[in-house]
Order: structure tokens, then C-alpha cells, then sequence
């Protein structure tokens, strides 16, 4: 497939690529299995239990179906569409790859998701088109090494090459400058612009800001009296100006939190068994933080009913940790404060404010101290060795059957919050 291109004017600054492939789990599943192609295909988790579509083919787009939807909805619109279990580890493993591939390029390279990444091109590239040029030999190479397709937006900077990258699929390529930007989005509903949720989007449509360029032309007072410090930012992301560092990722960014969250395999309102898969998911989100070398500080706990109403409550330790059981014992005074007994779909725990480092009770003090951490190191050790499942909460183990996928369980969000969530600070 020849990539379109669509450019609006030459720039003489710097410029900037983002690479995101087409509908990446799904395409992968089409490249490797040749009988999907040309047909319908959603990715799940097991496709036996409840869940949601976590990628759609382009195929099966058209029926109606996306990411986030449950697959029970999917199933009624999409009945003859190939329902795959996902294989977390061959995506990581083929984003890796695309990321050499794209150093053949620059070595300015920052990962943004496992099926995107910005690439920020040198002073020998300092047009537009020479820009396009390089997103063309991308996207070839793509395709003929991995039988992909790929999105890529270009600009001169983040803001403006994340939303080209969106207005062509698959296998586009829109080059944009600020006024390209403008000319392509002032038009556009707000919530277009990156960034804005749909609560945020909410109460702009409250101040009768609509479009994208209602926002940038909407008073800078104003904007700050009603956002504060992020008005003024949003008002100059507007007319396409952004100023977000790329940090191509052989800095070795840290990540910002760390979770793991499950759906239920039917709703729960049973507080015991809550708490068992409570305790799972904490231990192996102390176990990754452990293996990763961080600690964290505030823990989080998630909540998702059956009408998919999702809160967000978090509570601040005095300490950092990486300690499953202070991890756990949070989330559950959280679970215990908030939960308002509805049958719960999902549940999950996070830590944020995150620190590379050691649990600060470590080489602290007593011996009780030193001989749970001597005993937590050999229950790693035991684990790198034989498998996750090796050793498990005996909290957790009569739920065991249900809580099989945890490990490998969606990772909650590190880049902000969900646009969707209503998260507050628990005031115990």
C-alpha cells in the first residue's frame, strides 16, 4: 500500500515523527496467521471469560467494535469476527524491534506506548519534506520487514505530529506546521485535541468553548481563572505550539507508576473474595516493583461496576515501599472505606510517586525486619527461577482458577490519568 501524504506548508524547524502502527496486536495476529488476513479479528484477553476488546482489525472496525468495549457487546456486533487471545510478550517483543529499527534512522527515539513512538530527525532533516522523505523509508521498511503498516504524523514537535498522525489511517501520512495545524483542526470538536478528556471537554463546552479554535481564541484570563497554571497551555496548544522535550529512551526513563488490574470473570460483591484478588494483585505489583528496583509511595485502588462507573481512591504512606503487604493492607482499608458493596467488574491497584531504590526499611533496624526481607529475597529468588506461579498469597489461593491472568493482567496507565475516572485522595 502507497502511503497518502497529505502537507500543509515547509517549516525550517526541527522535526519531528510519530510512529504509530495500525491497529498493532490485531495486524500482528494477521502478519503471523495468514487465514485472518482480509477477516475480522478482535483481541482479548482469554476469549472464554468476560473482558474487553483490546485491539479490532480494521475489518471488524466497521461493525461497530473497539478497544475498551466488552466482548460481549463485540460478539453481538460483531458475531463472525476471529476472537484472539492476546500474546502480551510477542507485541513487546516486535515493538522492540521496531524501535532498532527506527535508531537505522536517529538515535532520538522516545517509546510512547507499545504500538507508538516519536522520532525526532536531525539538522540535516530540517524541512517538511525532507521529513516526509524519512516517515516514507519508515513506513517501507515497516512493511517490508514485519508485513505492517504504520500511521505517521510529522511536525514540529509533539503536539503537532501525535494529532497528524491520527488524521490519515491506516498507512497515512500527514506532515503538519502550526498553521497547517490550525488550518486542519480550529474546526474540530475540542475534545480533539490531545489531551482533553471528556470531563475536561465538558467543561469547556460549559464556557462555550467547542471547537478547537474556540479554545484559541478564548481569553487567556480566562482560561487561567477557570483551569489555572494548564489554561494558558492549552490556549498556546491550540494554535499548535508545544515546548515537550523528547527523551529518546536510551536515557532510561522511569516509569511514573506501576499496576496491574483485572475484570472480573463475573460481577463480585462478595467482600472476601474481593480481598483475595485484592491481595494477588498486590503482590505482583510489589513484585515488579521489586524486579524493576523501584518503591513507591502512594498506593491506588480502582473500582469498576457493572455500569461502568469507575472510581479512584489513593492514599499517601509515610514511606516508600515495596512491601506486598503494606501495599495490600492500604488497598484494603481504601477497598473497606469506599466500596459501596455494588457488585463489582474490575478491580485494580496501583503505586505512584515511584523512586528507584531500596524499601527504606531495609538495612533499618530490627531484626523481625531483616528476616521478613531475608525471607521476601529468597520468595523472589524462588520465583525467578521457577515461574510467577510458584509461589502465591495463601490468601489468594482460593481464588486461584479466577485469578490465573493476573500476572499478566493489564498495566495501569503511567502517563496521567484516565479521562474517565473520578480519583481523589481518601481522607483517612
Amino acid at each position: 500500500m502507497i502511503p497518502r501524504v497529505e502537507v500543509a506548508r515547509a517549516s525550517a524547524t526541527r522535526q519531528i515523527l510519530l510512529i504509530d502502527m495500525d491497529a498493532f496486536f490485531a495486524s500482528v495476529e494477521q502478519a503471523q496467521h495468514p487465514h485472518l488476513r482480509g477477516q475480522p479479528v478482535i483481541v482479548c484477553g482469554d476469549p472464554e471469560r468476560r473482558g474487553v476488546v483490546t485491539a479490532a482489525s480494521y475489518e471488524a472496525r466497521p461493525s461497530g467494535v473497539h478497544a475498551g468495549m466488552p466482548l460481549q457487546e463485540a460478539r453481538r456486533l460483531c458475531p463472525t469476527a476471529h476472537y484472539v487471545e492476546g500474546n502480551p510478550q510477542k507485541y513487546v517483543g516486535i515493538s522492540l524491534q521496531l524501535l532498532d529499527l527506527y535508531l537505522e534512522f536517529t538515535p532520538d527515539v522516545e517509546p510512547f506506548s507499545v504500538d507508538e513512538a516519536f522520532a525526532g530527525l536531525g539538522p540535516e532533516t530540517p524541512t517538511l519534506a525532507d521529513a516526509i522523505e524519512v516517515a516514507r523509508r519508515i513506513q517501507s521498511e515497516i512493511r517490508s520487514r514485519f508485513d505492517l503498516s504504520a500511521s505517521i504524523g510529522v511536525g514540529p514537535n509533539k503536539l503537532v505530529a501525535k494529532m497528524a498522525s491520527g488524521v490519515q489511517k491506516p498507512a497515512g501520512l500527514t506532515a503538519l506546521d502550526e498553521q497547517g495545524f490550525c488550518d486542519t483542526f480550529w474546526r474540530a470538536e475540542v475534545q480533539t485535541m490531545w489531551g482533553v478528556g471528556p470531563r475536561l471537554a465538558e467543561r469547556m463546552r460549559s464556557l462555550g468553548i467547542v471547537t478547537v479554535g474556540d479554545l484559541a481564541h478564548a481569553p487567556e484570563g480566562s482560561l487561567r481563572a477557570a483551569f489555572g497554571i494548564i489554561g494558558p497551555q492549552l490556549r498556546a496548544a491550540a494554535h499548535g505550539r508545544d515546548e515537550t522535550p523528547l527523551i529518546p529512551y536510551h536515557r532510561a526513563i522511569d516509569a511514573k507508576s506501576v499496576g496491574h488490574e483485572v475484570t472480573l470473570p463475573e460481577d463480585c460483591e462478595d467482600e472476601a473474595r474481593l480481598e483475595g484478588m485484592l491481595l494477588r494483585l498486590s503482590d505482583q505489583v510489589a513484585r515488579r516493583m521489586r524486579s524493576e528496583g523501584y518503591v513507591g509511595r502512594t498506593i491506588a485502588l480502582k473500582l469498576r461496576d457493572r455500569r461502568f462507573r469507575t472510581l479512584i481512591r489513593q492514599r499517601a504512606l509515610p514511606r516508600h515501599t515495596a512491601d506486598a503487604t503494606l501495599i495490600f493492607e492500604t488497598a484494603r482499608r481504601l477497598l473497606k472505606s469506599n466500596w459501596k458493596r455494588d457488585p463489582l467488574r474490575l478491580l485494580g491497584v496501583s503505586v505512584s510517586e515511584i523512586e528507584r531504590g531500596e524499601d527504606s526499611r531495609q538495612g533499618a533496624l530490627f531484626g523481625s525486619d531483616q528476616r521478613s526481607l531475608r525471607l521476601r529475597s529468597a520468595l523472589d529468588r524462588l520465583r525467578d527461577r521457577l515461574g510467577e506461579a510458584s509461589v502465591v498469597p495463601l490468601g489468594s489461593l482460593r481464588y486461584r482458577r479466577e485469578l490465573g491472568h493476573v500476572p499478566f493482567g493489564a498495566v495501569s496507565p503511567s502517563r496521567g490519568r484516565p479521562p474517565d475516572d473520578s480519583r481523589d485522595e481518601d481522607p483517612a
